[in-house]
């Protein structure tokens, strides 16, 4: 596993790559950051009380820039090479290959750059692409193919094309043992009662939820643990390969409340949020405890998460990349 830190005071790591970026502050690259540690113990947000043993999506995403030739559209149109031509050649290669990949994986993308006015070719077009897979190998045979389409979409139009990859990140890599030991602590820290201002708000919310199948009053419970192949993707996944892993869920917001939304960060600021904060934080302390105190814990982890990996090797699909910390900038 690599590092990025940055920060005032930061020392440069002889032969690693470095980069200002700012008044004191200097990128550098560490290894081996979880060579050494025992376990990996994780929460994310969510409308629901539970761990989960499953896995997620693989992802690789990246930016293509096309490049072209600027010319009067009416007037001297065979003069210019369209780099949004490139792009949309690339959107429709790559969306012909949908029928020719696994059903579980998933393309998606969206056109940041297309030119300044219509009557002008444009020398420069973007294209935003992301790529999923529960399997890296698949992910990366798809990847793969997404870049070729790109090359022959530039080759076809007259124009060319490099690509950023801006993330990379494996599929999680369960572990049944810490999940539950996950699982147990979470039952024990209970779930999240509502106090009357806190209901009321949560009955307003609910209002403008498409889904209101979860009822209020289910973030009280903690869910079985359960073993679901997620869709979404996290760089926990990387982690999850260096070093035994588990993830639960706590209730910071109202059920049925889906991830991304203003409703999600509506209840963030609010109690509600913060206990289920609270009920994540006693799970994941006493789940600490016992691996302290009980190293067969620790063993018994070990022993899955190298059964699981078997002799896959990990390889971050970003080494030696800085941070990608600008990527939404326009």
């Amino acid at each position: 596993m690599k590092e990025w830190l940055a920060g005032p005071g930061t020392l440069r790591v002889p032969g690693t790559p470095a980069e200002e970026g700012g008044a004191g502050k200097v990128y550098m690259l560490r290894e081996g950051v979880f060579d050494g540690v025992d376990a990996a113990l994780a929460w994310h947000p969510a409308d629901h009380n539970g761990a989960n043993n499953g896995t997620t999506l693989a992802n690789i995403s990246a930016k293509f820039r096309f490049h072209g030739v600027a010319a009067h559209a009416a007037a001297a149109p065979d003069q210019g090479r369209s780099a949004l031509d490139g792009v949309e050649a690339m959107d429709v290669m790559v969306n012909m290959m949908r029928e020719h990949v696994p059903e579980s994986a998933r393309i998606h993308y969206v056109i940041t750059a297309g030119g300044k006015a219509p009557n002008v070719v444009p020398d420069f077009a973007e294209v935003y692409y992301v790529a999923r897979h529960a399997d890296m190998t698949i992910l990366d045979g798809i990847w793969d193919r997404i870049v070729s389409a790109a090359r022959g979409a530039a080759l076809g139009t007259g124009t060319t094309v490099d690509h950023e990859v801006v993330s990379a990140v494996y599929n999680m890599l369960p572990n049944e043992h810490l999940a539950a030991l996950e699982q147990k602590n979470l039952e024990q820290a209970g779930g999240v009662v509502y106090s009357a201002e806190e209901q009321a708000f949560a009955e307003r919310l609910r209002a403008s939820l498409a889904d209101t199948s979860a009822p209020l009053g289910s973030q009280e419970k903690v869910r079985p643990l359960e073993a679901a192949a997620g869709k979404a993707s996290t760089d926990l996944g990387d982690v999850s390969w260096r070093v035994p892993t588990a993830e639960l869920s706590a209730a910071t917001w109202v059920p049925g409340t889906p991830a991304h939304s203003w409703q999600a960060v509506a209840c963030g600021g609010t109690g509600i949020g913060t206990k289920g904060m609270m009920v994540a934080a006693r799970a994941l302390a006493s789940s600490a405890a016992d691996l302290f105190s009980d190293p067969s814990l620790v063993a018994a982890a070990r022993a899955e998460f190298e059964a699981r990996r078997g002799s896959h090797p990990y390889a971050s699909r970003l080494a030696g990349r800085k941070p990608p910390l600008d990527y939404r900038k326009d």
